[in-house]
């Protein structure tokens, strides 16, 4: 997983800098604190945007643009079916419904689907970015049309890009995690971006109980003017983040030539249908996802990877974490949901994701790696025709 594969001395340095300060704060609003509004800075620039605010996790920082966009109880948000489940809990806790739609192709919102599911009560859309871009100028439209807020929850999608703009910074605001499986790895960690100074301060106004930080005041003073909770990025995190960030563009350029290496070793499998892109140069590069023929042959397939120590990422092994369908325990509480058969109500992402392998391309990835995995996958091929 490409950050959590370089963790070594540079992040070292930068917690022994952090410990040779004076009056350190462990957590980042206090005296001495820099390493946090460091790594702000920096990731705000390599961004190319106006403000980021680091916050504890991925989930804090989705959780943050979306109560920053003033997201509330009764408010529809529309979603993909295919997510990690993150963005969803945080739609919940904020009392609004999530509006799972289906994907389509590039294994992304469909921009159709999100027309037809806007209704008088929508309030926002949230692209996810499964490591490469959905089709974000149609999806945009939509928005603007309907006067909704684009919030892309660029969690999976750090240093990824449509059409020359980085994800994260198309929308009206941008969320990230560094936890192990992403670009950049902290521990756990996430990040929020946005040009709008009152979307900024909301974000970090939420993360930090509601404190509105004015300066010339002692914290103890500090008024408030909606709630908020304890999302802080500890000082300890953010010290990894700087040295993280320093790689970055050395993690996409290798996760790049090592997936165009894969995938050009095998792309003559007629059995493999590949992901269609709405800006392929512009995919991140950490992961290959391709179809098979059926449910059947994709679980067989992994089961041959395995066998061969190839592991999968997502698809198959963690497809319950990630589709709609499978949200028993959390989408039946509304009544929209109640009493339904859930696979049923998205079947065309179903029927995708279902048949869908998802490859791992690692940062360290030698060229004996890229021939074992390539002669895997043919492997596994040959025996999905018997």
């Amino acid at each position: 997983m490409p950050g959590a594969e370089l963790i070594g001395h540079e992040e070292l340095a930068e917690i022994q800098r952090l410990f040779d300060a004076r009056h350190v704060n462990l957590y980042r609003y206090g005296p001495g604190n820099f390493t946090a509004r460091e790594l702000e800075a920096r990731f705000a620039e390599v961004m190319g945007v106006r403000y980021a605010h680091a916050v504890s996790s991925g989930t804090a920082a989705i959780h943050c643009a979306l109560a920053a966009a003033g997201v509330g109880p009764g408010d529809e948000v529309i979603i993909t079916a295919w997510t990690f489940i993150a963005p969803v809990e945080a739609i919940s806790a904020l009392g609004a419904v999530p509006v799972p739609v289906e994907i389509d192709e590039t294994y992304h919102l469909d921009p159709q689907e999100v027309e037809r599911a806007v209704t008088g009560r929508t309030k926002a859309v949230v692209a996810v970015p499964m490591w490469a871009p959905p089709r974000m100028d149609e999806l945009a439209e939509v928005c603007r049309r309907h006067e909704l807020v684009l919030i892309e929850d660029a969690a999976q999608a750090l240093g990824a890009s449509y059409k020359g703009r980085k994800l994260g910074t198309i929308g009206r605001v941008g969320s990230f995690s560094f936890d192990a499986g992403k670009t950049l790895h902290t521990g756990e960690g996430g990040m929020v971006i946005t040009d709008d100074r009152d979307m900024y301060d909301r974000v970090a106004e939420f993360s930090d109980h509601g404190h509105m930080h004015l300066e010339g005041l002692p914290r103890g003073k500090d008024p408030r003017r909606a709630r908020g909770l304890n999302y802080r990025m500890s000082e300890l995190t953010a010290a990894v983040g700087l040295a993280q960030l320093g790689r970055m563009d050395m993690i996409l350029e290798r996760s790049r030539q090592h997936k165009r290496q894969l995938k050009d070793r095998i792309a003559h499998l007629e059995e493999l249908s590949f992901r269609v892109f709405s800006d392929e140069d512009g995919a991140q590069g950490d992961t290959l996802i391709f179809a098979v023929e059926n449910r059947e042959a994709a679980l067989r397939f992994e089961q041959d990877l395995l066998e061969r120590g190839i592991g999968t990422k997502i698809l198959p092994e963690a497809f319950e974490w990630h589709f709609a369908g499978a949200w028993e325990h959390l989408l039946p509480c509304y009544d929209r949901y109640r009493g339904k058969d859930l696979k049923r109500l998205w079947p065309k992402t179903l029927g995708l994701l279902e048949r869908t392998i998802c490859l791992n391309i690692p940062v360290l990835m030698s060229e004996e790696d890229i021939e074992k995995t390539a002669e895997a996958i043919m492997y596994a091929t040959s025996r999905i025709s018997r």
